[in-house]
């Protein structure tokens, strides 16, 4: 009985989502406060031209056709946003939403979030819906096509009880540092290969660490997957080194349901 109880305490304390592979998921953390988010939009919007780790703009790679940007270093934040011509596929910036029916939001330019989206929009078609920070993005349980706007369910699946392995495509989702400002809002990455025999997970990605791609026209880097009784580990950690001063924690990763 004793056992019983504390499971129930436990589970109640991690987010029951649907169509979710494992658990563990902590709970949703509050969003930041309007005051707090237009505070550090401010602040931030003024870091774009300083002490950048590769220019703003900059190509550092690309996966599947899908350009990444530099986005100078982590903190900047730049009010122009991305869009999808529905019509021949070209990227546009804009500084204000277009009164363009033709033209499909993607994001705010050179952020990861915007690249996961960009990534899907064109190589799968579909998109998911508005967030306020990338690690939110674990959380959602419905996608949209962006041609039909028929709406489909999401799945995921949670970082160490995973039954299910990463594949090509998966978003890779990490949870939040409120305490360190470069991971207050979390991060997200595509996966864009997986090699279950060698522990590896390629992944392609914008704002991580604004670096130059590893391998330029395939990849940006390299993490380490674990697999242990069926259940499967990421790690942010590349898989000749034993540790990453700058990395965070993963939650796990998302993608459309079967």
């Amino acid at each position: 009985m004793k056992f019983i109880l504390l499971l129930l305490v436990t589970s109640a304390c991690f987010a029951q989502l649907p169509n979710t592979d494992g658990y563990g998921l902590r709970p949703k953390p509050l969003a930041f406060s309007k005051e707090q988010s237009k505070a550090m939009f401010e602040k931030n919007k003024q870091l774009c031209d300083v002490d950048c780790v590769t220019d703003f703009g900059k190509i550092l790679g690309s996966a599947n056709g899908i350009d990444a940007y530099s986005n100078c270093r982590s903190e900047c934040i730049k009010n122009e946003y991305s869009f999808l011509n529905l019509t021949t596929g070209e990227v546009t910036i804009h500084k204000s939403s277009p009164k363009d029916d033709n033209l499909h939001y993607i994001g705010l330019i050179n952020q990861c979030v915007e690249y996961s989206r960009r990534w899907w929009m064109v190589n799968k078609g579909i998109t998911y819906g508005s967030i306020d920070s990338a690690h939110e993005i674990i959380y959602l349980t419905e996608g949209k096509n962006i041609r039909t706007n028929e709406k489909f369910p999401l799945a995921r699946s949670i970082n160490g009880t995973a039954t299910r392995a990463p594949k090509t495509g998966d978003l890779v989702i990490y949870y939040p540092d409120r305490s360190n400002p470069l991971w207050q809002h979390g991060h997200v990455a595509v996966v864009v290969g997986v090699n279950l025999k060698k522990g590896t997970v390629s992944l392609a990605e914008e704002n991580y660490d604004n670096k130059k791609w590893q391998k330029p026209k395939k990849y940006a880097r390299k993490i380490s997957l674990f697999e242990v009784n069926g259940h499967y580990t990421l790690i942010d950690v590349a898989p000749n080194k034993k540790s990453n001063q700058t990395g965070a924690e993963i939650s796990g990763w998302i993608y459309p349901k079967d």
